[in-house]
Parts: structure tokens; sequence; C-alpha cells
């Protein structure tokens, strides 16, 4: 009897995400071109511009108006840091907890990047869209950089929104396999490594705080629900 039930109470496998390369691949080359579009063709479109010698703080809003000011090269190579820190830490844990199994990690990672694209194609075409300029813009000490095409393109923050989305994705990944619960101290600490890369930005002032949360926003609802919409398979031995 015992030898019966056995089976029975074995633990049912986990789900698999359908990542196949047609049409995930294909899916995720198009989203990265598309993504890449506005970064590559940057100075046939809009960005932000102002009369020399800054922009006038006075149309900011009050939240935005303390960021004005130079830039700080210390806080935004520490905000690079943090970006990798999580979008890096959130692809190897993954890769680790597919425990060797070379199908698992390669859906859970399409899946992944899948998401983090997404977010990163919706950031750098709502960036040319608002094309908004950066604090450092609005301050007559901010130097040659005024005159590039990044220093116009300040909304949403695209550090922010790739660090909330790797941060999101795994945990909706996670949550789709109903892990999550299991691996909450994981979950916390990207959460918290990609707050800090929005924080640093400010610091930097690379952006302003609006710009930070829209990009956390936009990031944390793209991470989020890719995995939730994507397609599951039936795993093996499966009733």
């Amino acid at each position: 009897m015992a030898a019966c039930a056995g089976p029975a109470l074995a633990q049912a496998p986990e789900p698999r995400f359908d990542a196949r390369l047609v049409p995930s691949g294909m899916v995720l080359g198009a989203t990265a071109a598309v993504a890449l579009a506005p970064v590559l063709l940057s100075g046939h479109l809009p960005y932000g511009t102002c009369p020399p010698p800054s922009c006038d703080p006075a149309g900011l809003s009050f939240l935005d108006r303390g960021t004005v000011g130079p830039e700080r090269a210390g806080a935004a190579t520490l905000s690079d840091g943090a970006l990798l820190l999580t979008g890096g830490g959130a692809a190897l844990l993954l890769a680790g907890e597919a425990h060797g199994d070379w199908g698992v990690a390669r859906e859970d990672l399409t899946v992944f990047a899948q998401a983090v694209g997404a977010a990163t194609l919706l950031t750098n075409w709502a960036k040319v869209l608002f094309h908004r300029p950066r604090p450092y813009r609005y301050t007559a000490s901010a130097g040659g950089s005024v005159n590039t095409v990044e220093s116009g393109l300040s909304f949403p923050s695209s550090h922010t929104s790739g660090a909330f989305a790797a941060a999101f994705a795994y945990w909706s990944i996670q949550s789709r396999r109903g892990a999550a619960a299991a691996r909450r101290s994981r979950i916390v600490a990207l959460v918290l490594a990609a707050a800090a890369t929005g924080t640093l930005r400010v610091v930097a002032r690379e952006h302003f705080p609006t710009d930070v949360m829209a990009g956390a926003a936009l990031g944390a609802a793209v991470g989020w629900a890719v995995p939730q919409l994507y397609p599951l398979q039936r795993p093996p031995g499966a009733p």
C-alpha cells in the first residue's frame, strides 16, 4: 500500500516557460531591434534643448527643483554598478536555480531578457516622446555636456527602469513557479538594489526624482507582467 501511495505523494514537476527559439527568440530579437532604434537614430529624433547658458528651473516642480546642479561622476559610476548588480545578479540567480538543467535556464533567461527588453523599449521611446533636459542642463556650469543628445533625454530614467524590470521579472518568474515565498530574501535584495540604482541617479544629478519614479513604475510593471503573460509548457511527468 505504501509503495502505491509513493508516486501519488511525489511532488509535482514545476511549470516551465514555453520559450522556444520560434517564436520566443524572434520576438526577443525584434524587441531588441526596436529598443535600440532610438539610440542608433538619436541624432535624428527629438531631444530636450533650451537656450544657453542654462534651462530655466522656474518651470520645474518643487520635487525636482532641488536636483538642479552639475553632474556628480562618482555617484553616476556607482549607479552603473548598482544596475549591473541588479540585472546581473537576477540573471545569475536564475541560471543557478536551474541546477544544471540548461533547458530550464535557457527558458527562464529568455523570459527574463524579454521582460527587461520590453521595459527598455518603452523607456527609450518614452525618452524621445518627452525629450526632457537632464538636471545639469539647468545650470550654467554644465559645460560641454549640455550640447549632447543624451543630455536632453531625461524622462524616464533608463537605469531605474532596467533595474526594476530585472528585479520584478525575477520576482514574477518565481511567483509563476510558486517559489516566491521560498526566495523572499533574494527578491528583497534585488528590489533594494534597484531602489539604490534610482536613488544614485538622483544623487548623481543625472535624473530628476520624477524621472526615477516613472522609470521605477514602468520597469516594475513590465518586469512583472511579461512573465505572468508568458505561456507555460506542460513539464515532463505532469498528468
